[in-house]
């Protein structure tokens, strides 16, 4: 949090993405539950501020897709449909990749939008309503790992995601989940996705 303050006080487009990033990390993996939506909203209004300031920063802009993803995961599924962050979320997102097409953060941004709308609305409203699909999923994730191939994030994230597509997806799910294990832990937010891979590899094999 004191990152994210002193990130703010800058009040540059830089400090402000920062700020924007370090609260929706501290909000989706840290702050006690109670907390976590009010953190999640400063963190949107900071990143917001950040694309004001300059519409065309690849970084503002993906620290508030970021922002909206987190807020619409703590939500749930129907609210975030409802307030529209389903929408503005992947616009967001794709508005980044016209910048940086292969910036890996978007890229799994992007990956983690489809499979989370699908896992929420369910294939076929997923797909209706959004454009939403598991293949798009799966493709966007697989770009990620070329992009970024020492990333723990990216083979937690697509581990995840497999691992709620069902059965048949449960071995690759395991193998990518194993990976993030094996990767080295260079940060507090390796520390983070390291625990989660973890906990998640492990209920695979209950």
């Amino acid at each position: 949090m004191q990152a994210a303050e002193l990130a703010e006080e800058l009040a540059t487009v830089d400090g402000l993405a920062l700020a924007a990033e370090a609260l929706a990390v501290y909000g989706h993996y840290i702050a006690p539950e109670d907390e976590r939506l009010a953190v999640l909203e400063r963190a949107n209004q900071l990143a917001e501020q950040a694309v004001e300031l300059d519409p065309t920063h690849a970084e503002a802009r993906f620290q508030l897709a970021h922002a909206m993803a987190r807020y619409a995961q703590h939500i749930g599924p129907v609210k975030a449909l409802r307030q529209g962050f389903v929408g503005r979320s992947r616009e967001s997102i794709e508005a980044i990749l016209e910048l940086d097409p292969d910036m890996p953060e978007a890229r799994l941004s992007l990956a983690s939008w489809h499979a989370d709308v699908v896992a929420g609305a369910g294939r076929l409203l997923g797909r209706t309503l959004y454009g939403a699909t598991r293949d798009a999923a799966i493709e966007n994730y697989e770009r990620t790992l070329e992009l970024a191939p020492e990333e723990k994030i990216a083979y937690y994230e697509f581990g995840r995601a497999l691992a709620a597509m069902g059965r048949r997806h449960r071995d690759r799910a395991r193998e990518l989940l194993a990976r993030a294990v094996e990767l080295p832990t260079r940060n507090h937010f390796d520390g983070l996705i390291h625990e989660r891979a973890r906990a998640e590899l492990a209920s695979l094999d209950r």
